[in-house]
């Protein structure tokens, strides 16, 4: 769940000598160094960028380019646009530096003379209500289909019409996955042609839609790149097999496979009912205590529901209690009076988490204390710390959350937690309890 931050600057030694492979010159990362900062246009989209609050911006493309120009040591400043013809025509006049919306190779070169790497292997895929019978394009002759311009450059209308003369196809110039999903979920339309990952990332909100078939397969994702900074062509090729290398890129994709993969199809559903029929009833409560400890309040009503369901009665075998499922002894310590008044325990949990975010040193990303911070308030401080030094032990790094999640486990097995400091401890429940809650924080930030 990546937070909006300063990148800060880094020696131009290590810009020019830390990458490994050399796709530019040193004149073109010292001209890269000249730029206050780096503008990057972007198109507001859940996979792409979204910020609700001014703590918070993510998305593949946010995060991607972030790292990108972390790497070089630059800021980077996003301008965020609802449609893509408005981020279009902004690129034209030259008003950023990068164009980033989840655009097809052919679709960036439609536009622009130079783009960036391939960062995204893509398919255009049919996804269709449940009662469509559709396992093969001629299967849409006599459908009404829903397609994007976009799409144009990698099938275009002539060639659908062509292979599917009976199919009714209405072409969006602008628009939505989750907009036309709903158009279909209402029986406006019957199919919808789409970006794969797109169609996947949305499907689990629409119980009554699900994936047919691919239609064209293998086409790649970039991003467009003014024409005067033609310079950062090779930087960031160079940037994307480094940070492919180390892992940097998978770890950005991973964060947003599982709000995909994570959640059952009725975890998503019982959330959905949640929010409607629990969560306005404290949502003030999150805001005041985000406001207070500087944190999201989707962040906070994302733990309190994967503690509780936002359920003020609830308690666990284990004796804590509330909304945030505070201890007793937490809950002096916090200062809480009573633990059964929900502010009073939002506030409490608030601040707890607060606590430990500023638990773990500053040289990590505040990212990674974020979800550090959300495996101690569920598994503890102390066994937290048993999994960092067996971490160590396996060559892991421990503040790394892809590699901690697969050592937590092993606190529940005799020939690892013997040797602990604190002893037998349910790891798997962490790492799940850390997925869902990442998965429930990124649904909040994004509807």
């Amino acid at each position: 769940m990546p937070f909006f931050r300063t990148l800060l600057v880094l020696p131009l030694l290590c810009l020019i000598h830390c990458e490994g492979p050399r796709y530019y010159s040193d004149r073109q990362a010292l001209k890269l160094q000249e730029l206050p900062a780096l503008k990057v246009l972007i198109l507001r989209h859940p996979l792409s960028y979204s910020s609700k609050t001014k703590q918070i911006s993510q998305g593949i493309d946010h995060d991607l380019i972030s790292d990108f120009a972390k790497s070089y040591g630059k800021k980077v400043e996003f301008k965020a646009y609802r449609n893509e013809d408005d981020l279009i025509a902004a690129y034209k006049r030259g008003e950023g530096h990068i164009a980033a919306g989840r655009f097809p190779r052919a679709f960036a070169e439609s536009h622009s003379e130079v783009i960036g790497p391939d960062y995204e292997s893509a398919s255009l895929s049919v996804f269709c209500r449940k009662r469509v019978e559709a396992q093969s394009e001629t299967d849409l002759n006599g459908l009404d289909i829903i397609s994007f311009d976009r799409n144009k450059n990698v099938v275009s209308h002539q060639e659908l019409v062509k292979s599917v003369p009976n199919a009714r196809i209405q072409v969006w110039l602008n628009g939505s996955t989750a907009r036309a999903f709903s158009e279909i979920a209402e029986s406006h339309a019957d199919c919808l042609i789409t970006n794969s990952n797109e169609g996947v990332f949305h499907l689990k909100d629409f119980s009554s839609l699900e994936f047919k078939f691919k239609l064209k397969d293998n086409f790649s994702l970039n991003w467009m790149i003014a024409e005067d900074q033609d310079f950062l062509n090779p930087l960031m090729r160079s940037w994307f097999q480094k940070a492919s290398r180390e892992g940097r890129v998978q770890k950005i994709y991973e964060q947003y496979r599982i709000y995909s993969e994570e959640l059952t199809q009725s975890d998503i559903e019982i959330f959905k009912l949640r929010t409607k029929s629990r969560l306005p009833e404290y949502i003030t409560y999150f805001k005041r205590a985000g406001i207070k400890y500087g944190l999201p309040w989707q962040l906070i009503a994302a733990v309190c529901y994967q503690e509780s369901h936002w359920d003020p009665t609830a308690r666990s075998f284990t004796g804590v209690k509330g909304l945030m499922q505070i201890t007793q002894s937490t809950a002096e310590y916090l200062g809480i009076e009573d633990i059964h008044d929900p502010e009073e325990n939002i506030l409490g949990g608030a601040r707890y988490l607060k606590k430990l975010i500023q638990f773990f040193p500053k040289e990590i990303s505040y990212n990674d204390r974020v979800i550090l911070a959300l495996a101690a308030y569920n598994i503890g401080i102390g066994h937290l710390q048993d999994a960092f030094v067996l971490s160590e032990s396996f060559g892991k790094n421990p503040y790394h959350w892809n590699q901690l999640k697969t050592i937590l486990p092993k606190l529940a097995e005799n020939e690892y937690y013997k040797n602990t400091k604190w002893g037998h401890a349910r790891g798997n429940e962490t790492v799940e309890y850390v997925e869902k809650t990442k998965a429930y924080f990124h649904y909040l930030a994004t509807n």
